[in-house]
């Protein structure tokens, strides 16, 4: 790994939260929530560019707001 390219840097590391169920949260985890209205999947990423674990929505877009696990579902594994 070159030591400016952070992106393998917590690849699946547990980030230190848990969902609604009690199971462990890590990075590549694709989670579920209710968001007006509606289901919503998004992935957790590290953002090396924030220094913290974030939200990767279906369009792309990085919420840089605190996480809410509580109220997620990981989805998978």
């Amino acid at each position: 790994m070159n030591l400016l390219d952070t992106s393998e840097l917590f690849r699946g590391q547990f980030i230190g939260m848990f969902d609604m169920n009690g199971k462990p949260i890590h990075e590549g985890n694709s989670v579920r929530f209710y968001y007006k209205g509606e289901f919503v999947t998004c992935k957790v990423i590290y953002a090396p560019d924030w220094a913290m674990f974030c939200l990767q929505w279906p369009d792309g877009y990085r919420n840089k707001f605190p996480m809410n696990p509580e109220k997620y579902q990981v989805l998978g594994s």
